[in-house]
């Protein structure tokens, strides 16, 4: 239960389950990209940098 709790939690998870399809309705409504695969991928290579970051260094930037 404890494991399951931390890979719910981790940055990684985070960031796949909030911020990727954030940035990719942000997107969107900015009218930057139109709605489809692309515009899943350009946020993909927006999010996932971070993610890896967050993860690796075990917390997100401005958190020590």
């Amino acid at each position: 239960m404890q494991l399951l709790i931390k890979i719910f939690l981790s940055p990684m998870a985070f960031a796949v389950g909030f911020l990727w399809p954030l940035v990719t309705q942000l997107l969107i409504a900015a009218e930057v990209m139109t709605p489809g695969m692309q515009t899943w991928l350009v946020s993909a290579l927006i999010v996932l940098p971070f993610a890896l970051m967050a993860q690796f260094r075990g917390s997100w930037i401005w958190i020590k």
